[in-house]
C-alpha cells in the first residue's frame, strides 16, 4: 500500500470535515505528494460523493479526488479526539459521526479500487480498529497496518 509513516495525524481536533481536510491535505502537499488543486478538489467531490461510512459502530471516511490533483500515491491518516459529523456515502441526507480518517491521493485512478477494498477489510476487524483509535506513534500505526498485512 501506500502508507508513508510521516502522515500520519493523531488525535485531531476538528470541529467539521472541512477542518480535517485542511490539516491532511496540507501534510500531503508538504511531503509533495498531491497538487496545489487537491484540497479544493477532495472538498468539491466530498459534497458530491460523500465518504463517511460506518462500520461495527465506528464512523470511517475515505475522502479522496481525481488523480489528476496527485503527484505521487500515498494514504494520509488521522485519528479525531471527537467525531466529527461527515456525510454518509450511502445517504449524503444522513450523517456519520467520523473518528478515523484515511484520505487518499492515488497518482494512478486502478490503484484507488485495491486500496479501498484493503481499506474496507481493516475496518471490518476490530480489534485492529480499537487499536487505532488508541494509537499514538507512527510505529503503531505501521504495526497495527503490517499485522494486517497492509503496508
Amino acid at each position: 500500500m501506500y502508507f508513508n509513516h510521516h502522515l500520519c495525524l493523531f488525535h485531531q481536533n476538528a470541529a467539521t470535515p472541512n477542518d480535517v481536510f485542511q490539516a491532511m491535505a496540507a501534510r500531503l502537499q508538504e511531503q509533495g505528494c498531491v497538487k496545489d488543486s487537491f484540497l479544493e478538489a477532495v472538498e468539491n467531490r466530498e459534497k458530491e460523493y460523500p465518504t463517511g461510512i460506518l462500520f461495527e459502530n465506528t464512523g470511517f471516511a475515505i475522502p479522496h479526488t481525481d488523480s489528476a490533483h496527485v503527484n505521487e500515491s500515498q494514504i494520509c491518516f488521522a485519528s479525531l479526539k471527537k467525531p466529527v459529523p461527515f456525510a454518509s456515502m450511502i445517504d449524503k441526507s444522513e450523517s456519520v459521526d467520523v473518528e478515523l480518517v484515511f484520505m487518499l491521493a492515488m497518482s494512478q485512478p486502478h490503484e484507488q479500487v485495491e486500496t479501498l477494498q484493503n481499506l474496507m477489510a481493516l475496518f471490518q476487524d476490530g480489534k485492529a480498529v480499537e487499536k487505532l483509535k488508541a494509537c499514538n506513534t507512527q510505529e503503531e500505526f505501521a504495526a497495527i497496518l503490517h499485522s494486517r498485512n497492509i503496508s
